[in-house]
């Protein structure tokens, strides 16, 4: 260790001199913290199959779309807003077979209804409507029908079964009323015996290929720890270059030659390279880790001590690329054009702006070339359940940097026989 901890000394001060350092290491976690608190809009637009769940949505306007025909798309505009009408909405989407979009914000007519309806005829995937009048729960309660309405909007057979299963329903209210003798506290505890009685609904992630099926909450924590890691994989990019900076200067001003006839080694020399790496990585985590839990809640879907683990693992891997290009092209501005370009690249490859997982196959496979897609497939993989998590990080990342390190080696090779 002939020399190992001047080297890494003498680096070290040069880089906390540098206020360019300094501002990456420090602004870009707090603004990955930042990122980690975006609230993002989970009633519209989906990509999962799996919520059983009612979404509410606050536009009545607001076109609805989905990437995916595996369930009809019902949109219920609920005027009568109360435990029966609710009822009956959590009844459909729990059937599995249609997804929910209601509307309760303030009560729509049922002529305004029908001319939204067919007006977003061609400008959504809303296979029916189901308008539910103000006064819903009170006919039911005196003995009436309900009066809702049915808005067919796609030529989809699954309207007949939407039809069907909504007059059963409304039918065992209509029935469970009558024997209660219409009183709503007695209706309700029957209603909820009903629930408790029947078989209940577990929701088992499934893994298709290189992907899992998520919830939709869970598609936008994916999506939040995306976008953070966006912002990190910058600091982790360019604090590399300055330590790649480091390494050009020496070889340009005949350091090379000083350091290595004091009889230190390549060995030596590249491991305080990789100290220097490993110092900036743990400042960067360490600042996430203090800044995180004061900006946002650390509840996004995988646990904070997890989430760290794998950002420390990713700033490994892509400051230690960083410094390689950056000892190979032996000139920073050049450097840092091509990092800025992997950054943007690799981002949009790896599926940390928007999801991969119906993209070409091509796509898919290729970003699994790409450090900080597997950041997500781990966070996707924690967040549903998923074992031996932690041990396929880690091979990952040790690969990573056994071939990386043998670039920055051949790097400083290379640069030590021009002198």
């Amino acid at each position: 260790m002939n020399g190992f901890f001047t080297m890494v000394k003498t680096n070290l001060k040069l880089l906390l001199r540098n206020k360019g350092y300094l501002c990456l290491v420090i602004v870009l976690p707090i603004l990955s913290a930042g990122l980690l608190s975006l609230q993002l809009d989970d009633t519209v637009t989906m990509k999962d199959d799996t919520s059983y769940v009612v979404q509410n949505i606050d536009n009545r306007d607001k076109n609805i779309t989905s990437i995916e025909n595996t369930k009809l798309l019902v949109k219920i505009y609920d005027n009568s807003n109360t435990e029966l009408s609710d009822d009956l909405a959590q009844e459909l989407a729990g059937t599995g077979i249609f997804r929910i979009f209601r509307y309760n914000q303030e009560v729509v007519d049922l002529a305004t209804a029908r001319a939204a309806s067919i007006d977003s005829a061609g400008k959504s995937n809303i296979g029916a409507v189901v308008y539910i009048p103000e006064n819903f729960e009170s006919d039911i309660l005196s003995g009436g029908t309900g009066n809702l309405s049915i808005m067919e909007i796609t030529d989809d057979g699954r309207n007949d079964l939407l039809a069907s299963t909504i007059n059963t329903y409304v039918s065992f209210m209509m029935q469970a009323a009558n024997s209660t003798n219409y009183d709503k506290p007695a209706l309700k505890t029957m209603l909820g015996e009903l629930k408790e009685s029947r078989l209940s609904k577990q929701i088992k992630p499934v893994e298709v290929g290189n992907s899992l099926t998520l919830t939709s909450q869970q598609n936008h924590q994916s999506t939040r720890i995306g976008y953070s890691i966006a912002a990190l994989t910058m600091g982790f990019l360019f604090c590399g270059v300055f330590i790649s900076d480091i390494i050009v200067r020496e070889k340009n001003n005949k350091v090379y030659n000083r350091i290595f006839l004091s009889r230190v080694s390549i060995l030596n020399y590249i491991l305080a390279k990789m100290a220097m790496i490993v110092l900036t990585v743990v400042i960067q985590t360490g600042i996430l880790a203090v800044v995180t839990p004061m900006l946002v809640s650390t509840d996004f879907g995988i646990p904070f001590g997890s989430y760290l683990f794998l950002v420390f693992g990713l700033g490994l891997c892509i400051s230690t690329l960083s410094v390689v290009i950056g000892t190979l092209v032996s000139n920073t501005m050049n450097a840092t054009y091509a990092v800025f370009a992997i950054w943007i690249v690799s981002n949009i490859m790896a599926g940390l702006y928007f999801p991969i997982t119906s993209a070409a196959q091509w796509w898919v496979k290729t970003s699994l070339l790409i450090p900080q897609r597997w950041v997500i497939v781990a966070s996707e993989m924690l967040m549903t359940g998923e074992t031996g998590v932690y041990a396929m990080y880690g091979l990952i990342v040790g690969c990573y940097l056994l071939i990386l390190m043998a670039g920055t080696t051949i790097g400083v090779m290379v640069g030590k026989k021009d002198y």
